[in-house]
């Protein structure tokens, strides 16, 4: 019997070895209701197994000593747990080489084990096998145990479980006794969060033929860089005025002008919105106007010296007094 375990748990964990990783059991802390019983296994070493259950002497809670215990698991593989469990119980120890305890006291195991699950723990049901090793304290005696046993898994919710387990556990020094050791618990798992993937957004490819930062959707010049403010067209002299509607595109100037300069029709210097005169040249300080030429003599006023009446230039623009007035003065 115990060499078929043995088989089927290596085969079990041959198998595990190849299993797919998903649906291990995270972390996992349980509590569990614990029953001893040293006098079946006693009846079964000293008779057989047959005679026990036919003697209906399997199983009597009345022969068993209860405990608690305490659990830690965690998932290795799909299909393989590892454990480790302390538990406590008052019991009568019975040792193999020296007369009965007569008082109940604490019997204290602690074990360490591998559970081979048939299924994953994405399933209900989930029968497994045990095998381990153990220690345990009893007064102020020390021993060891290993440990082979079978049980069930019970799933009713996510993270949460149910146990109910069975382990035959024998001597590995002198001071233990072979005994059942049997439990129902139940245990919560304790998964970590799983990360919060935040998907980049998608940045859709926006064409650019020229490169100006002017989608060409947006583009009136979509092969020519220019300005965002003139829909990605060019503007060489700057004034605001796109080149394909400048009429002087390599000389700022103004809309109202077609994108030139103010002119200057006179060619005197004054542009023609400053310029009184705009046909006829003239100087600033006559705001674009000739000088003014008062008495019409042809002497302007600045060089005439007298401008309000006719005189040639010969005379600096006054009039010429004939001689014989000059003579009778």
């Amino acid at each position: 019997m115990k060499k078929c375990i043995l088989l089927l748990l290596a085969f079990g964990i041959f198998n595990s070895a190849f299993s797919q990783t998903d649906n291990k059991k995270p972390g996992t802390i349980g509590i569990h209701f614990v029953l001893n019983d040293f006098q079946t296994a006693a009846d079964i070493r000293s008779s057989s197994i047959t005679n026990v259950i036919n003697d209906k002497q399997w199983f009597k809670t009345s022969r068993m000593a209860p405990g608690i215990a305490v659990s830690y698991m965690k998932g290795m593989m799909q299909n393989l747990d590892l454990a480790a469990t302390l538990s406590g119980s008052f019991v009568k120890y019975p040792y193999p080489d020296r007369p009965k305890s007569t008082s109940d006291e604490v019997l204290f195991e602690a074990a360490a084990t591998a559970n081979l699950k048939l299924l994953s723990d994405k399933y209900l049901l989930n029968p497994f096998l045990t095998g381990g090793v153990g220690a345990s304290k009893y007064s102020v005696h020390f021993g060891a145990f290993t440990l082979l046993g079978v049980g069930l898994q019970i799933k009713p919710a996510d993270n949460f479980f149910i146990f109910l387990n069975s382990q035959y556990r024998m001597p590995a020094s002198s001071d233990v006794a072979y005994h059942f050791y049997n439990s129902f618990g139940v245990a919560k798992s304790f998964p970590k969060a799983k990360p919060v993937v935040v998907e980049a957004p998608v940045v859709p490819v926006v064409s650019d033929r020229d490169g100006d930062a002017v989608p060409d959707a947006d583009d009136k010049c979509p092969d020519t860089p220019g300005l965002a403010s003139l829909q990605g067209c060019p503007d060489r002299d700057g004034d605001g005025i796109a080149d394909a509607d400048d009429k002087c595109p390599d000389e700022a100037g103004l809309a109202k002008y077609g994108g030139c300069p103010i002119p200057d029709t006179d060619g005197d210097g004054i542009n023609d919105e400053m310029d009184k005169c705009p046909t006829v040249k003239g100087v600033a300080r006559y705001q674009g106007c000739p000088v003014p030429d008062t008495d019409g003599d042809g002497v302007n006023d600045e060089e005439d010296k007298c401008p309000t009446r006719p005189g040639p230039a010969s005379n600096q623009g006054c009039p010429v007094i004939a001689k014989e007035v000059i003579e009778k003065v």
